[in-house]
């Protein structure tokens, strides 16, 4: 049900120990979101909440980021040979 500003009036429901907001179908189709999708809440102002579809998670630019952390570690002798040879038993 919309109200005067043009926004949707959505109920609040028990879930478990929590609160829930359902959105209609054509919302979710519009914020492009199903079942299991995760969704960013923001707190942005009293009274006031901002929900996002999250950004689904990039593995290929994760992947870069990790390459490009590694070249900056130079690879050192491995501990367990070091403790190996420094041993005095």
């Amino acid at each position: 049900m919309e109200n005067e500003m043009g926004a949707l009036d959505l109920p609040v429901a028990r879930w478990g120990n929590g609160l829930a907001v359902r959105i209609s179908a054509q919302m979710a189709r519009e914020l492009n979101v199903s079942e299991g999708s995760v969704i960013q809440a923001e707190v942005v102002g009293p009274a006031q909440l901002r929900l996002a579809s999250a950004k689904p998670f990039d593995t290929k630019a994760f992947l870069d980021r990790l390459d490009r952390l590694h070249e900056r570690m130079p690879m050192t002798e491995p501990v367990v040979d070091s403790m190996r040879r420094d041993a005095r038993y």
